[in-house]
């Protein structure tokens, strides 16, 4: 996928597919490494994530932020998937209860 400007992205729980579309980059924080971005073309990858405001840029400048509470991101052809047994869409997230 290298030249493309996008690359596909998922972002799964136990629950649901939280996100999965497109997306310029995607912005995360790792166990080891702190904070991670992902461009299309980007080397393989597989990561440990500590809890972090995951952010992915989609396309028209819009940015989806996720809260994601650990779990695991690959990246590889093109693709960035992010596995969180615990992971909620800023939409999502009940304030009154955080």
């Amino acid at each position: 996928m290298a030249g493309s400007a996008t690359m596909k992205v998922e972002v799964v729980s136990p629950e649901r597919v939280l996100f999965s579309g497109t997306a310029s980059q995607v912005i995360t924080r790792t166990e080891s490494g702190g904070e991670i971005a992902f461009l299309p073309g980007h080397t393989s990858f597989l990561g440990v994530l500590t809890e972090n405001h995951t952010r992915i840029y989609l396309e028209g400048g819009k940015v989806q932020s996720v809260a994601v509470h650990g779990g695991y991101v690959e990246a590889s052809g093109g693709h960035v998937t992010i596995l969180s047994d615990n992971a909620e869409l800023a939409e999502d997230i009940d304030v009154a209860r955080a």
